[in-house]
């Protein structure tokens, strides 16, 4: 473990702007009689007195986890793979998905499904047993998986409900994801927890739709805006936003600064491509501790970890193993994969009590407990 030195520069910070101003608007929509946006579900009414009775907050990385969506071993996988899939994926995912183009993952290995579903049921079990509410996704229908087939061939993961959402206070976003396989994703989100968030106080929004661009030649699909969970640490009022290039972009950061206007403060951190998300090569277990990939900063670690704890993982560790992508139960207690002894070392050196369980067989797939899990409730 290391402290951090002031090797570091500045990260674009975006202050409230006119950014979309117009889309922000038009995109809004408050909990009362919310019905996800025609999804087909039932849409439930709220009273006025009826609102706020069950809330949705989240506002530091490191609250006690109350209540939480995971994701389900749902695997379509797609006839053939993104370009940029090549850029942060581990390998022995990558050979998986090239053996079994346009399977479903438990008609292509039912053994290796039953291992991923025992994994996550694991560490399900591990959730209730400390008293955590969680909510496991509903699969999406054969009608969504074909949203956006033009551009895309019917496909989705179900995996990783960290990033069609984002929770921030009591507001709920449903995110803009880069590839479209995984723009179809919301629908699931807004079949599990539409009746949840319409008996709450949550603030409920939509980034705005990107356009249904074809991939182009540099790995991209269009301008966007694109904003993803995993890239989204929350610090209080500081939010901080990664850009890797495969997920959120610069369009996305400016649309949550708008979004989220004076009270907030959003920084965007530019990383490497050969990460998926910020919390691929960060994790920050409570406040003054982090785990952290130097290799995927572009222009150093970002400031507010001046004067931090640090505990470092390889960049190999952080790409094959997604080695910082834990799961944070209480500022005292992080869930890791089993098999990372020396993080595990490094954690409890730093006070934390540590709970390891077996989880390679999902990360295989470019996401571990963080990506696997989004909070609705974190109290801090």
């Amino acid at each position: 473990m290391s402290n951090a030195t002031n090797n570091n520069t500045m990260s674009n910070t975006y202050p409230r702007r006119d950014f979309c101003k117009k889309t922000v608007i038009a995109a809004a929509v408050t909990a009362s009689g919310y019905n996800f946006v025609n999804s087909g579900i039932k849409a439930y009414a709220v009273t006025p007195s009826k609102v706020g009775t069950n809330k949705v907050s989240v506002h530091y990385e490191w609250g006690t986890l109350k209540e939480v969506v995971c994701g389900i071993p749902n695997f379509r996988i797609p006839i053939e793979l993104p370009d940029a899939v090549y850029k942060y994926a581990p390998s022995e995912g990558l050979k998986f998905l090239e053996a079994n183009l346009g399977k479903n993952l438990k008609e292509a290995d039912p053994g290796v499904h039953k291992i991923i579903s025992d994994q996550m049921d694991g560490a399900v079990k591990i959730l209730e047993e400390r008293g955590i509410k969680v909510h496991r996704l509903k699969e999406v229908t054969d009608d969504e998986n074909a949203y956006l087939s033009r551009i895309f061939p019917p496909s989705v993961v179900q995996f990783f409900p960290r990033d069609p959402m984002l929770v921030i206070g009591n507001k709920f976003i449903e995110t803009e994801l880069f590839f479209p396989l995984r723009r179809r994703e919301r629908f699931g989100v807004r079949r599990t927890l539409a009746k949840r968030l319409a008996d709450s106080d949550a603030q409920i929004v939509s980034v705005p739709l990107a356009d249904p661009a074809q991939e182009q030649q540099d790995g991209s699909w269009g301008a966007g805006p694109f904003l993803e969970g995993g890239d989204v640490f929350l610090l209080g009022k500081d939010i901080y936003v990664g850009n890797t290039g495969n997920a959120s972009n610069t369009a996305g950061v400016q649309w949550l600064a708008q979004y989220l206007g004076d009270s907030y403060n959003v920084h965007e951190i530019k990383l490497s491509n050969k990460f998926l998300h910020l919390d691929c090569c960060l994790a920050t277990p409570r406040h003054g501790l982090a785990i952290v990939c130097r290799e995927a900063f572009i222009d150093g670690l970002p400031e507010f970890l001046n004067g931090w704890d640090l505990i470092d993982v390889p960049m190999k560790d952080a790409k094959e193993k997604l080695a910082c992508n834990g799961l944070v139960l209480d500022k005292k207690t992080i869930l890791i994969a089993s098999g990372l002894d020396y993080l595990a070392k490094g954690l409890r050196e730093a006070g934390q009590e540590v709970i390891e369980t077996p989880f390679d067989a999902v990360y295989q797939y470019a996401g571990a407990f963080r990506c696997w899990h989004h909070p609705l409730i974190r109290e801090s």
